[in-house]
């Protein structure tokens, strides 16, 4: 098979927009459920710290279904949430959430490791935050950053092969990464053009807006749209290598007495 040109990833992320424009209100309100479910689990004892990032494949599987029932002409549903968590399919996800935690924690260490630690330091509020560490540790920052992306981009593909196509995790793994290995210019070319646009995107307000409240407000709006439109663009790679997922089952309406 013949390795896809740079323009795909563009077509993707267009592709993408398209299928979030379809229903925008019901896959941000899918999301909003899966953000109060990850801060509701920041409670759990002993847990919490770690808990988002390991149930991170969950909600990512939540957003996925509710991008192929759009696509079917269902409704993206709330309920949609929930559907990452039940067997047999919470203990490979699960899974690939520890992973998610690892890759993590070797990016930390990494960053740790460069600057001493004190960037950490300095969000944990244990010194004081100094202008002069916080620019030694912008180097040591963009690569711990780009660890823990490159750890996400190669494994990316592993939570929706795990719930469509029914493969373990070691195989899901693997697909993933050997289709981002073999296409990796257009996985890169969609990643460069999210960024650019999130880039931009909250560039303009800084620009244009004069309130610090509403400049905060409007980014974090944004923010929160490139989240889903990246998980759209994510449907629309699966989609592209494995074909159109079926749409989640529909529960039947309780009849009338």
């Amino acid at each position: 098979m013949n390795k896809l040109p740079m323009r795909t990833g563009w077509l993707w992320v267009q592709q993408g927009w398209q299928l979030f424009r379809k229903q925008p209100g019901g896959l941000m309100a899918l999301f909003f459920c899966c953000m109060f479910l990850s801060m509701f689990s920041l409670a759990v004892p002993l847990l919490g710290s770690i808990a988002p990032t390991l149930l991170a494949p969950m909600f990512t599987v939540a957003i996925l279904q509710a991008c192929a029932d759009v696509e079917h002409g269902q409704r993206a549903q709330p309920r949609l949430v929930f559907s990452g968590f039940r067997q047999p399919l919470r203990r490979p996800l699960l899974g690939l959430g520890a992973l998610y935690l690892l890759v993590m924690l070797v990016a930390l260490g990494v960053l740790s490791l460069l600057d001493n630690g004190n960037l950490i330091q300095m969000a944990s509020r244990e010194v004081e935050v100094d202008e002069a560490a916080l620019e030694q540790s912008r180097g040591p920052l963009f690569l711990a950053s780009l660890i823990y992306m490159l750890g996400w981009l190669f494994s990316c593909l592993a939570a929706p092969l795990i719930v469509w196509q029914k493969m373990s995790l070691g195989k899901a793994l693997f697909y993933s990464v050997v289709t981002v290995k073999r296409d990796f210019r257009a996985f890169f070319a969609a990643a460069l053009l999210l960024f650019i646009l999130f880039q931009i995107g909250t560039a303009l307000p800084v620009f244009l807006l004069s309130s610090p409240q509403l400049k905060l407000t409007v980014i974090f709006t944004l923010f929160l749209i490139m989240v889903v439109l990246l998980h759209c663009t994510l449907y629309v790679c699966y989609r592209h290598y494995f074909g159109t997922p079926p749409a989640s089952a529909v529960p039947a309406s309780t009849p009338k007495p």
